[in-house]
């Protein structure tokens, strides 16, 4: 009993060692990012940690967002988070809730469709063939059609859809509802926590894609933040900061942390007030106890 009661007491301060240890190794890089991106010359480029800035100053976000491709960087950004975000929702809901019918004819067929494509794929050359064909070369529609249906997306919702009470949509077609009425009305409603979650994947994989920017754009004034930020980061391009009127410009490494600050502000943003939407639509299809 006292072996017990001894395992009882140390069991629960292990957990929580472990797991302030993993909350301080997932905290400490974001913490080291600002710190420099708040230091001056001297500090940015001293090594070793930093756990907050002792020389403060501005002067790399304020080099960084006078630099004009950061801010066409960041409305390229929002425009494929915003529009492909909606497409990708309207696709995915056109899609699942059809298949999730048992009346819909060849509904297994397209099923096996989708699963084909998460599978195999045609590589490189032939989308940018497909893209180049499409007209779509140095187009901000590239950034958005061609992501616009995602065979995973398209599973999960249809999972929901399945989840709902066939009675419930009975009675509404007793009611005199049609199918567009009903999936408005009655089905979409119900239906915002995986809405939420797949709109957050959307947007996130908008945030972060820089791909698609590479292989089919070589217009500058077209670059999502991303691939701005990108070539700040590894292709090291501070030529336009540090030939600044500034006597002492920014040191190289202020200048990247303020970008990774500047990118990663949209998500920091959106996700807590998305958050409690996102664990419920990341719970469809699991087994309850």
């Amino acid at each position: 009993m006292k072996a017990r009661r001894w395992q009882e007491r140390i069991a629960p301060g292990i957990i929580y060692f472990v797991l302030a240890s993993l909350a301080v190794i997932v905290v400490y890089p974001f913490i080291h990012v600002i710190a420099v991106s708040f230091s001056g010359r001297g500090e940015a480029l001293r090594s070793g940690f930093h756990f907050f800035p002792r020389d403060v100053q501005w002067t790399a976000y304020r080099e960084l967002l006078n630099y004009p491709f950061i801010w066409s960087g960041y409305s390229n950004t929002i425009f494929r988070m915003v529009v492909g975000t909606a497409l990708t929702l309207l696709v995915t809901v056109c899609a699942a809730y059809p298949l999730s019918r048992p009346d819909f004819p060849v509904k297994r067929l397209l099923t096996l469709l989708l699963l084909f494509t998460m599978i195999f794929d045609g590589g490189i050359v032939p989308h940018y063939l497909l893209m180049k064909d499409l007209h779509l070369l140095n187009s901000l529609w590239v950034y958005v059609l061609p992501t616009a249906a995602n065979a995973f997306q398209v599973l999960v919702m249809l999972s929901f859809f399945r989840s709902l009470p066939d009675a419930l949509i009975e009675a509404a077609r007793i009611d005199g509802a049609r199918d567009i009425g009903i999936l408005f009305r009655i089905v979409l409603p119900l239906s915002i926590p995986p809405l939420v979650t797949i709109g957050l994947w959307s947007m996130v994989h908008h945030i972060n894609a820089f791909m698609d920017n590479l292989l089919y754009v070589t217009d500058q004034s077209k670059f999502v933040l991303q691939q701005v930020v990108r070539q700040i980061l590894i292709e090291n391009k501070v030529d336009p900061f540090t030939t600044a009127t500034n006597l002492i410009p920014p040191a190289p490494e202020s200048l990247k942390m303020a970008s990774v600050i500047v990118c990663t502000l949209p998500v920091l943003v959106v996700y807590p007030f998305l958050l409690k939407y996102f664990e419920k639509g990341t719970m469809i299809g699991s087994v309850k106890g």
